[in-house]
């Protein structure tokens, strides 16, 4: 903020400032540095030949830099948003000044329109100082008024630039530009918060998905959260419209009727939150034996499982250890099986095995359940493809995050509509017997 907050220090009002960058645009000391920065470079004063990327060169640099404009493009938006009444231009530059997204109002913009599109360079030593261009160069925020840019002298634009800053390097910048006699410093705080919150998105994205094992990119993981919320909101109306329906009736039965839907949506959401946390937040892997976890699902299923003449049973045929979650694996088959016996009324028959199949161990889960429709087949796996009555849809997905991202196993099945599903599940048998740590698979 140093290149900015030297503008309230050394002038007591912003229109002192105008006036004095007006009469003497060398003024400041960050001016003139830049100026002689352009003169080295053999900038000319008096002519901008503007350089473009081609076609194919500009997919490639939006391709490079795909996550800082994912994240930036809201940012922009807004910013964009809040100058809706005034002509301007708001771009996004990689770290050598390209500019690789751009939002833009450009009535009356100083009349200069040939530099102000996608795929041009803004860095100093083509267009000479200028917001994007300053702000890589020095690192840090500026704000260049009018008369005060060396390449365009004639410009009737000011700019505010801010460096976007990763891991003490920048690897990028936002411009701001409108004309002269709509600059406003008041702009400057929402402008920073901007940048500070992109700051923060990238740096949450490098300590969390720097390892590309989670087979999860960031959108993959937006879309899930954003329709896990959306998803509980629904619940949550449910419950409001209940409870207005309780407070209007004094019938005994009425209220208990209410009461007992709002407990049931509720667990339908800590469900639903329960199943979020336990994708996000695993624990530590040890090696363990599996079959004595598989036991104690299938014990917890048993009463259930007798209730609806559901044959529940285990054919053990391993004794290797595993690096496992022991939580995060339980769970996982606990998804399966529970899936399974929602499925069937009265009756049927639900098998798991173990067995060594080279150096993997093979768990095997079958029922007779009636199979999976066809048309969800491909997408079996990911969030929110299925959702039975008085599920979260996260089931299936978290099924397959823990095997093949958190263990580095397999999971498939085999299906056949009216009769049943096997589920197989191959986990890599473990000759270790120390701890590893599971930190490096997390999502959040």
């Amino acid at each position: 903020m140093k290149c900015l907050v030297e503008i309230s220090n050394d002038f007591s009002s912003w229109d002192d400032f105008i006036s004095t960058i007006n009469e003497n645009p060398t003024a400041r000391q960050i001016t003139l540095e830049s100026w002689k920065r352009c003169e080295k470079l053999g900038m000319n004063p008096k002519e901008v030949k503007f350089e473009f990327l081609s076609s194919r060169d500009l997919e490639k640099k939006k391709k490079e830099n795909s996550k800082l404009t994912e994240i930036s493009n809201l940012y922009m938006d807004s910013l964009s948003m809040s100058l809706a009444n005034i002509p301007h231009i708001i771009a996004l530059s990689d770290n050598d000044g390209w500019i690789i997204e751009f939002r833009e109002k450009t009535e009356e913009l100083g009349g200069i329109i040939e530099g102000f599109s996608l795929g041009v360079n803004w860095s100093e030593e083509n267009i000479g100082n200028n917001g994007i261009g300053t702000a890589l160069a020095m690192g840090q925020p500026i704000l260049v008024y009018g008369a005060e840019h060396y390449g365009m002298p004639d410009c009737k634009c000011g700019c505010i630039g801010v460096p976007i800053i990763n891991n003490e390097n920048v690897i990028g910048a936002i411009g701001i530009s409108v004309p002269v006699e709509h600059m406003n410093p008041v702009k400057l705080h929402s402008f920073i918060a901007c940048i500070n919150s992109i700051e923060t998105a990238m740096k949450y994205i490098n300590d969390k998905f720097s390892n590309i094992s989670t087979g999860i990119n960031l959108a993959a993981t937006s879309e899930l959260i954003a329709t896990a919320v959306h998803d509980l909101k629904n619940p949550l109306s449910v419950v409001r419209g209940l409870g207005q329906l309780g407070i209007a009736t004094s019938d005994k039965a009425r209220m208990d009727n209410y009461f007992n839907r709002i407990i049931n949506q509720v667990d339908e959401m800590n469900d639903m939150v329960m199943e979020l946390l336990s994708i996000f937040k695993p624990e530590e892997l040890t090696p363990q034996k599996v079959t004595p976890l598989i036991k104690d699902v299938l014990n917890s299923f048993q009463p259930i499982c007798n209730h609806k003449n559901i044959k529940l049973s285990l054919v053990d045929n391993v004794d290797e250890y595993a690096n496992i979650s022991k939580k995060l694996l339980k769970r996982a088959i606990e998804n399966l099986i529970n899936n399974a016996i929602q499925a069937m009324d009265i009756g049927g028959s639900i098998e798991v095995t173990t067995e060594k199949y080279k150096n993997s161990i093979l768990i095997i889960i079958k029922d007779t359940a009636g199979g999976i429709p066809e048309e969800i087949n491909e997408t079996l796996f990911e969030p929110f493809s299925f959702r039975r009555s008085g599920g979260t849809g996260l089931g299936l997905f978290m099924v397959y995050h823990t095997i093949t991202n958190i263990h580095k196993g397999k999971i498939w099945f085999d299906t056949e509509l009216g009769k049943g599903t096997t589920f197989f599940m191959k986990l890599p048998i473990t000759r270790n017997i120390e701890n590893i740590s599971v930190k490096q698979f997390e999502l959040i």
